[in-house]
């Protein structure tokens, strides 16, 4: 029987819309959007710490490490001063991903074989004080086994491509996206997937084996415009059975 998958809403674009006018308005308010996504069926929270603080601001992650009602997720860089953010505020999980500034949003997966030295030590810091690791990549065989080896917990598959491609293009990424979860399952990974997914997608991200979490923000900010918070959520909570 085939377990309930796991929903992880990102407010990220609810601190997009405080900060649009210079972080200067304290509406809306985050952790009253998160209380929301909870009550609609949210079990677990996610955040991304950007370098340019364009949403997510420091003192966000500070409330939310004493008063987020389920588990939080920390979005973040590998660098060292994030690294530090995440030992003092203790995440239940940090997810390790790649982060350009000129970027409207996060454009890839994460180049875990080719960063493997340099976060290594950084996976090992976190998981000492009981924080467990995900890497957000591309659904990669090589990509799914560098996580492995650094160490991680999970891995996070950027759905964002498969999003956006149509017909035969598209269903050449499914099988991508299915190969490296059976390749992450064998080797004891979780599965997690994000990025781009609204109702639509959700419906079909089902589908993926062994998927045991999705992570979705944008498209729940923008329905929650029409129909509020905790409806939306509830609508997405429905679709991922």
């Amino acid at each position: 029987m085939k377990h309930k998958i796991r929903l992880g809403v990102n407010v990220d674009h609810v601190a997009t819309l405080r900060q649009v006018r210079g972080g200067t308005t304290s509406y809306p308010n985050l952790l009253d959007m998160v209380k929301k996504s909870v009550k609609g069926g949210a079990e677990q929270i996610t955040i991304h710490l950007r370098e340019d603080r364009r949403h997510i601001q420091l003192h966000d992650l500070k409330t939310l490490s004493k008063s987020c009602p389920v588990p939080l997720n920390l979005e973040m860089a590998a660098t060292a001063q994030m690294v530090a953010f995440a030992k003092k505020y203790r995440p239940q999980w940090v997810c390790f991903v790649p982060e350009k500034r000129a970027e409207l949003t996060t454009e890839g997966g994460l180049d875990v074989k080719k960063g493997y030295k340099k976060m290594l030590p950084m996976v090992e810091k976190l998981q000492r004080i009981g924080i467990e690791i995900s890497m957000f990549i591309e659904p990669s065989i090589q990509q799914v086994e560098a996580s492995f080896e650094v160490g991680a917990d999970a891995v996070e598959f950027h759905t964002g491509k498969w999003v956006h491609l149509k017909g035969a293009a598209k269903a050449k990424e499914w099988k991508r996206l299915v190969e490296a979860a059976e390749w992450a399952n064998y080797l004891g990974l979780n599965v997690h997937a994000g990025h781009g997914l609204d109702y639509a997608h959700s419906k079909e991200i089902n589908k993926l084996p062994y998927l045991q979490e999705v992570n979705i923000g944008h498209s729940l900010v923008c329905y929650a415009l029409e129909d509020g918070m905790e409806t939306a959520v509830k609508k997405m909570r429905k679709i991922l059975k």
